[in-house]
């Protein structure tokens, strides 16, 4: 019995210490200004030199900027507020754009692929090395609203 006990006991630290080390592994990046709108997380880091950065919008508290659904350069507005808001998470969990390894863009409209990538490609340097990418059309994208569509959202994963 004495035995059967000490092993349900070391055992049980060894479920505990997991758990705890489990926790540890994982940073919320949480930039000032970026408030989800919904449960997520804006980034996350893992103790293993990981980073995780949730699909960004181009909402600004709560809404998308005027300029950004005005008819004129909407794509190109929406995509330069998505790439700040990435580049502020990536910031502030310590890592540049340059470690990023994995994007995914999403877009409600393939035609409009070329003037996200002129907004897109500009925050890398020549010489420099993007992501590997994703990029697909999707029907919408959560947060549209009738006169504001939400026509871009981009996500990263990042390793260093």
């Amino acid at each position: 019995m004495r035995k059967l006990l000490v092993g349900i006991l070391a055992a049980t630290a060894v479920c505990v210490g997991s758990f705890a080390q489990a926790e540890d592994a994982r940073t919320g990046v949480y930039p000032s200004g970026n408030v989800p709108l919904a449960p997520y997380t804006p980034g996350v880091k893992l103790s293993n030199g990981m980073m995780f950065v949730s699909g960004q919008i181009a909402y600004v508290k709560g809404a998308i900027p005027a300029e950004a659904r005005d008819g004129k350069h909407d794509v190109e507005d929406q995509t330069k507020i998505v790439m700040e808001k990435l580049k502020s998470v990536i910031e502030e969990g310590g890592y540049t754009m340059n470690d990023a390894v994995r994007a995914t863009v999403f877009m409600t409209d393939i035609s409009n692929y070329g003037a996200i990538n002129g907004v897109y490609g500009k925050y890398w340097k020549k010489g420099d090395m993007p992501p590997a990418r994703a990029a697909v059309e999707v029907g919408t994208l959560p947060g549209s609203k009738p006169g504001a569509p939400v026509l871009v959202e981009i996500s990263m994963i990042l390793f260093k």
